[in-house]
C-alpha cells in the first residue's frame, strides 16, 4: 500500500508529463502550481491546490485585469504575479460538469488503469468548461482591479 506522499509524487509526475505540456500548447506560462495566459483583455489564471489530508486536488481558475489587481486592503499585485488564489471569484474545474465542488481524487489505485495518468488527462476532457468560463468572465474580473 502506497503512502500519501508516494501517491503525491506520482501525481506530480503525471501532471508534469501530461498537463504542463498541454497548458503550454494553450498559451500558458508560469510554473507548477500557478499558471497564467495573457490575453489582450486580461489574464487567465489556473492554480493547482492539493488537499493537506487526502490524495486529491482541485484546479481553480479565474480571470484578472491586464493591469493586475488591487486587494481590498490596498496591496497591489502585478500581472506577472497574479494567481487564481488572489482572486475573490474563481471556478473549480469540473464543478459545472459534476454539479458541485469537484476534486480530482487519486487515492484509489487500479490494476487496470494508471489513476495518475487518468486524473491528469481528466483536465483535458474538462478543458471546454474552463475556456467557456474564462471567455464569459461571469464575475467581470478582467475589467476591474478589485477582486
Amino acid at each position: 500500500m502506497m503512502t500519501g506522499k508516494e501517491r503525491r509524487i506520482l501525481m506530480n509526475s503525471a501532471i508534469k508529463q501530461i498537463i504542463i505540456p498541454f497548458l503550454r500548447e494553450q498559451g500558458f506560462k508560469g510554473s507548477f502550481p500557478h499558471f497564467r495566459r495573457l490575453k489582450s483583455d486580461g489574464i487567465n489564471l489556473l492554480t493547482y491546490q492539493f488537499s493537506s489530508s487526502d490524495s486529491k486536488f482541485v484546479i481553480e481558475i479565474s480571470n484578472c485585469s491586464p493591469k493586475g489587481i488591487l486587494l481590498s486592503w490596498g496591496k497591489e499585485i502585478k500581472p506577472s504575479n497574479c494567481t487564481a488564489h488572489d482572486m475573490y471569484k474563481r471556478l473549480r474545474v469540473g464543478s459545472k460538469k459534476n454539479n458541485g465542488d469537484y476534486w480530482f481524487d487519486f487515492s484509489k489505485e487500479s490494476f487496470f488503469r494508471d489513476i495518475y495518468e487518468k486524473r491528469a488527462k481528466e483536465l483535458i476532457g474538462l478543458w471546454d468548461e474552463a475556456e467557456q468560463w474564462w471567455q464569459n468572465d461571469p464575475e467581470n474580473q478582467r475589467n476591474t482591479m478589485v477582486p
